[in-house]
């Protein structure tokens, strides 16, 4: 429930006509809204909330934040009318306003790969013993994550939040809205160029997260990332690290190798000591489940809650999950999203692991690269020449640079999937494994679906 002066207290509005002084909820979506609810007119590239507020009206009965410049919106508008700058900053000030009212310990998780998996490994182990609230799927930008924590209305022990960015300053907000008590950064990779323009702004930018984290709270640092360690230097919070190949407070080693049935691993905190399996492929997936233990242990969660999650915890569809066809074969399906470093993280994994038949890779384009994006295609041309694959059939227009770069020895390029779909039906025999991967705009589980 919100009183019409706490909401203009965090958002710093004027009333501009008062119909309803208490609110159920804050909404964002006016084809959603529910009774009682102050609507929230966000505003995009292709949309503008604004329009929606006299629908949205007639849904709730409650009100609407307005932006002070749309005049000849609230002139005309019913119910409460709230008056702000920015209809986005009222939300992430809503978002934090609530935020600075709860009491559980709040986590979060950002990075440039492997924060929603290592964000859902975390659910699944302290959910197990303590009242969790979380972003579901990849719901992590400035609106994802406000309306994750306007909309628990219990008191949750944790909140585990997953932080996205594809641009500047942005990673600062959400800190500033989730005020973490515990921060960790999975790793720094090339992502996102399109807004961070390079790998140093990507570092800033997710280096913020360590920055505004509550003083005295806790940082996880990852001790195997080049870029981190060597550019971390704050003492307002208690640090901690983990890693596979450095010494750190947690660790992570492999005792045995399982092929498609995963890994054998022991995983040390401190001096405490922890063995267990894990279906997850690829050693990516092993930094985090290393990420998530850090952070559960950390907390206090016993080890059987740690050891329990981790063995049951399978692959998300589009996610590196292997997915058996009718005709004998293995399609790999990784078509979540794409960029440099999963590409090759993604290859070497299916290089790594057991295969009777032909290893054939599906790849699409790698987005918001930026004016990088030429660079980082003909570099995975470079590394895709130098593998073992010995067929790679790409699609998209920027892996045409891709293409150039390998030449039609051991690749093809296509213009559509029909043709892609087609070419592989005839020539993939069973034993194969098929690879599919790329960036979530050019919809590679298409591709899938027809494979298997």
């Amino acid at each position: 429930m919100w009183h019409l002066d706490e909401v203009l207290r965090a958002v710093k509005g004027t009333p501009y006509m008062v119909e309803k002084d208490t609110f159920s909820g804050i909404s964002t979506d006016s084809r959603s809204i529910t009774e009682g609810e102050l609507f929230i007119p966000l505003t995009g590239k292709n949309y503008d909330g604004h329009v929606y507020i006299d629908e949205s009206y007639r849904k709730s009965h409650g009100g609407s934040i307005c932006e002070r410049k749309r005049e000849e919106i609230y002139r005309k508008s019913q119910g409460t009318i709230i008056l702000v700058d920015d209809a986005m900053k009222a939300l992430l000030d809503l978002a934090r306003n609530k935020r600075e009212r709860m009491k559980g310990i709040f986590i979060a998780i950002t990075g440039s790969n492997g924060k929603t998996t290592t964000k859902e490994i975390l659910v699944s182990m302290i959910g197990s013993a303590f009242p969790v609230a979380y972003n579901e799927k990849n719901y992590n930008n400035t609106i994802g994550v406000s309306k994750t924590i306007l909309s628990i209305n219990s008191e949750p022990e944790f909140c585990i939040l997953e932080l996205g960015t594809n641009s500047r300053g942005e990673i600062r907000q959400l800190a500033e809205v989730t005020q973490p008590d515990i921060s960790l950064i999975t790793n720094i990779n090339p992502a996102h160029l399109e807004g961070l323009n390079d790998l140093e702004g990507v570092l800033e930018e997710k280096l913020d997260l360590f920055y505004l984290t509550k003083e005295g709270g806790k940082v996880l640092v990852n001790a195997d990332d080049p870029y981190i360690l060597p550019r971390y230097s704050d003492f307002t919070h208690r640090s901690y690290t983990f890693g596979i190949h450095n010494n750190a407070d947690f660790q992570l080693s492999v005792g045995e190798d399982l092929g498609w049935f995963g890994f054998n691993i022991t995983l040390k905190f401190f001096d405490d000591e922890l063995k267990t399996w894990t279906s997850l492929l690829g050693k990516y997936n092993l930094y985090n489940i290393l990420s998530a233990s850090s952070i559960a242990y950390n907390v206090g969660l016993d080890k059987k809650f740690i050891k329990e999650s981790i063995e049951k915890f399978s692959s998300y569809t589009m996610r590196f999950k292997p997915v058996q066809s009718k005709k004998g074969y293995t399609v790999v399906d990784d078509s979540y999203n794409a960029n440099p470093s999963s590409m090759e993280w993604a290859i070497n994994t299916l290089l790594s692991l057991p295969c009777s038949g032909k290893r054939i890779v599906i790849l699409g384009d790698m987005k918001e690269l930026g004016e990088k994006s030429s660079y980082y295609h003909r570099e995975l041309g470079r590394f895709l020449k130098e593998s073992s694959i010995p067929m790679v059939l790409l699609i998209g227009g920027e892996i045409q640079e891709t293409f150039q770069e390998l030449g039609e020895g051991k690749s093809k390029l296509f213009t559509d999937k029909e043709s892609l779909i087609e070419y592989v039906t005839e020539t993939v025999e069973a034993g194969d494994v098929v690879l599919v991967k790329g960036s979530r705009l050019s919809k590679m589980e298409e591709i899938v679906e027809a494979l298997i």
